[in-house]
């Protein structure tokens, strides 16, 4: 019996010779590329586009805890006679971050009126007309955050000097109107009988620039509690898109204003090492009857807690 290479006469099968494969088909790689190409039975199994570059930053987020954390802990073992504090003059910095909670933001004036006005525009909308009379218009915010930059000057181990500056954001969360009468072009339940809150969309961003003093009393330990108050500026912006509830609107409000402001704060601080402490402090801002385009508001407020780090350079 003669089999050749590509036939067998025996039963009449046709055996072909196998395909060329190519160099790169060779390569043990290209199979594991294959393989990981492959849809997996499980999603479990499955690895996102972005896991690689998310595990990066995790990992490079961690590397620089690790760091820091180190660091804090070197400074934390310092001797009592390495740890004196700094009392001269000098410059210093302070760096701060926290959280915020506004006061309601109530309109005091429209166009230089008082309230009650009679068929006007709600706030938030130019296009919404109203018939009938509005008593009250507030503005309601989120819980938002606060970072602080302020350099200065310390005359001594008791009083400093600083300028201060940063961003405070808080969301907006209702819009509040009391009144009697009827919306027109808005969805759902036109008539106002009463008070009614609505929800909103927007955001409050403030950026103060104030020029603080305060005072601190070193009481041993590395502890050192301190008041201080300033007085400066307020630029703030204003912007609400959407009013939703009762009655549904699209906001077209968007605006900006410089006020008057002040500033008073307590605290203490913790002497982490010579000429570095880290500090827990409340802050209250007020802006004095701040104005968005026509719209005059009441006195509003802000308060903030914060975890601060000051160097004393």
């Amino acid at each position: 019996m003669e089999i050749g290479p590509s036939t067998s006469r025996s039963c009449g099968t046709r055996f072909l010779p196998p395909p060329l494969r190519t160099s790169r088909e060779m390569n043990p790689m290209f199979h594991a590329k294959e393989f990981y190409r492959a849809k997996p039975a499980s999603p479990w199994l499955r690895r996102p586009r972005d896991a690689m570059p998310l595990t990066r930053a995790w990992c490079l987020l961690a590397v620089v805890f690790f760091c820091a954390s180190n660091l804090f802990a070197q400074r934390l073992a310092l001797t009592d006679v390495q740890a004196q504090p700094v009392t001269g003059p000098g410059p210093g910095l302070r760096i701060a971050l926290g959280g915020t909670v506004n006061s309601d933001m109530a309109v005091a004036q429209r166009d230089t009126r008082d309230y009650p006005q009679s068929n006007s525009n709600p706030l938030f909308a130019t296009s919404v007309p109203f018939n009938g009379t509005i008593s009250y218009e507030s503005i309601g915010f989120n819980p938002g955050f606060r970072f602080d930059f302020a350099p200065g000057y310390r005359l001594n181990e008791w009083i400093n000097f600083e300028f201060e500056t940063g961003c405070i954001y808080n969301t907006v969360e209702s819009y509040t109107i009391t009144g009697n009468g009827t919306f027109t072009g808005v969805g759902g339940n036109p008539n106002l009988n009463g008070t009614m809150k609505l929800d909103a969309d927007g955001y409050l961003l403030q950026v103060p620039l104030m020029v603080n003093v305060e005072f601190s009393y070193p009481i041993g330990d590395g502890w050192r509690p301190f008041v201080g108050a300033g007085g400066g500026g307020m630029f703030q912006k204003l912007t609400v898109s959407t009013i939703s509830g009762t009655i549904n609107y699209q906001g077209d409000f968007n605006q900006s204003n410089f006020m008057g402001a002040w500033e008073a704060f307590l605290g203490c601080g913790y002497q982490v090492a010579p000429g570095f402490d880290v500090s827990i402090a409340y802050r209250l801002d007020g802006v004095l009857s701040p104005d968005f385009g026509g719209y005059t508001m009441q006195n509003f407020y802000t308060q903030a807690v914060e975890f601060e780090m000051n160097w004393r350079f």
